[in-house]
């Protein structure tokens, strides 16, 4: 008898083995049907991988591969969870505009470790909109104009770098000059804090600095959520993060030593920043904990609280202010957000001017006319600059920092004929409907133009959407195109730049989620005479 049961062992074994890879090939594939159900064409996905393959040649690249083919509405998988990708301006509306309410949250990596599961961009519903509420005060036009000295010092080290580069007749590897002078920016305008990393490139600041590695999709925590979603109670269990504890040590030890100096120095927190802008709301939310330890009834005093007033006409109401966890994780994730981003907006800007001459002489006019009627660069002065405004703008056409943005349905509707479920994550492209030829005709054409007010007029609203679409669009756009803005005016007051040999033309871009150059930017750069 035992003989027999081990001669039959072998069998034993290979009978359960196929039982596995029948029942892993079912759970891989069983999603797989649902755009052919839907009538939405897309590529074939593989087992388990879905379409994530194909991304080792760009996210952008494909998806501009995937349109042309398919549509510019089409089916793809990530992993096992099907994605509509969308890339037509009007369906772009309907979703993140006309029908905002049945596509409000964002499809967000499901972890619960604190504090990140606080940040904006992963909270939903309710607590998205007091939070967002509660942090839009700091970038109205008032407080733009308050935060501007503080960008322009800033500026004043990149101007005597530039300078040294010019007189030792190096190189200009923008991603590193402009990053300096972006992290010194947001580490003022944004903590308060004088980190001077373009004299200092050592400082702690600075190494928690460049982020990107991290937000790759090939991160082990994103290949867990797309291939391996069953194993999401793992990571929520151990607390994993998407960054590293020690860039989350650094930042709470940073924001709770400046907390606790505003705190005891009243005259600090007279401060203009996005900091302290929390920090009052933090009070606020004190003053509900409180309350609700006080009197069962707390919620009807603290909903009336006002906060924040740009002028006596306007204010913003809050239900619970902000707590800890909540600030931590929105001062992380404007750093993160804010660095990489208008680091590589800058340099694609800086390349554009230097391998078009003429358009570069054009906005260095500009800039001497309207300079001679300030002082100082600062918000006011950039705003009167609509030729700089067509730059930037067609540079962020051309190379916007997102690869995708994305919605989550949270009930089954029909938009323009597709009937999409609740559930189902629909994802935008702004590069693909930047180089749609049928929105900008010759799109690989660097043509600053195209954004004047009167070919804008002609154009569908939602033909540019760098910065998003809707109320969950960036909340820091005004502060990035202010510090990008003043940073290029400063710069081309004094130099001019061309491409020299180590240029890459056109520059090769990152595949990843934000739309960056792996290599940098290269340019010889000139003082103006």
């Amino acid at each position: 008898m035992e003989m027999s049961w081990f001669h039959s062992f072998p069998s034993t074994t290979f009978v359960l083995v196929v039982i596995v890879i029948v029942l892993l090939y079912l759970y891989s594939t069983w999603t797989f049907s649902t755009f052919k159900n839907m009538g939405v064409r897309g590529p074939t996905p593989w087992p388990l991988i879905g379409s994530m393959l194909e991304y080792r040649k760009g996210i952008v690249v494909k998806d501009l591969e995937w349109t042309k083919k398919y549509g510019k509405v089409c089916g793809i998988y990530e992993g096992r969870r099907p994605m509509l990708l969308v890339t037509d301006p009007e369906m772009c509306k309907q979703i993140c505009v006309k029908h905002f309410s049945s596509f409000k949250n964002r499809n967000t990596l499901p972890l619960k470790s604190k504090p990140m599961s606080s940040r904006l961009f992963q909270l939903a519903d309710d607590r998205w909109k007091v939070t967002r509420n509660t942090l839009t005060p700091s970038f109205s036009g008032s407080k733009m104009r308050l935060m501007s000295p503080l960008i322009s010092r800033c500026a004043d080290e990149l101007i005597k770098n530039m300078e040294a580069h010019c007189k030792e007749g190096k190189t200009v590897q923008c991603k590193d000059l402009f990053g300096s002078y972006v992290v010194d920016s947001i580490a003022s305008v944004g903590f308060g804090m004088d980190v001077s990393s373009q004299s200092q490139p050592e400082h702690p600041f600075v190494k928690h600095a460049n982020l990107t590695a991290i937000l790759s999709l090939f991160n082990p925590v994103f290949a867990i959520v797309f291939f391996f979603p069953f194993l999401l109670p793992l990571l929520k269990y151990f607390e994993i993060q998407l960054l590293p504890m020690k860039t989350i040590d650094y930042f709470s030890q940073v924001v709770g030593e400046t907390i606790k100096l505003r705190n005891s120095d009243k005259g600090a927190s007279q401060r203009v920043d996005f900091l302290q802008l929390m920090i009052n709301a933090h009070e606020i939310y004190d003053e509900y904990v409180k309350s609700k330890e006080d009197d069962e009834d707390h919620d009807e005093g603290v909903n009336r609280v006002e906060f924040i007033k740009d002028s006596t006409h306007s204010s913003v109401n809050l239900s619970k202010g902000l707590s800890e966890d909540e600030m931590l994780a929105q001062s992380i994730v404007f750093f993160i957000a804010g660095y990489e981003t208008t680091n590589a907006t800058m340099s694609f800007v800086c390349y554009n001017l230097a391998t078009n001459p003429e358009t570069q002489e054009k906005l260095q006019k500009e800039i001497d006319e309207v300079m001679c009627n300030y002082d100082d660069v600062g918000y006011e002065a950039v705003s009167k600059m609509k030729y700089l405004d067509m730059v930037v703008s067609e540079t962020l056409r051309m190379f916007p920092p997102p690869s995708r943005f994305n919605r989550e349905c949270n009930q089954d509707i029909n938009i323009n004929g597709i009937n999409i479920p609740k559930g189902m994550t629909v994802s935008v492209s702004p590069y693909v409907i930047h180089h749609d030829p049928d929105n900008y005709p010759d799109p690989e054409k660097f043509i600053p133009e195209r954004f004047s007010k009167e070919q804008k007029e002609k154009r569908h609203p939602y033909a540019w959407i760098p910065f998003g679409a809707g109320p969950r669009n960036c909340i820091g756009m005004r502060f990035a195109l202010m510090e990008l803005k003043m940073g290029l005016v400063r710069v081309l007051q004094k130099f001019t730049f061309e491409p020299c040999a180590e240029t890459e033309i056109p520059p090769v871009l990152g595949k990843g989620i934000f739309l960056t150059p792996p290599n940098g930017i290269k340019l010889s750069v000139k003082l103006r005479e």
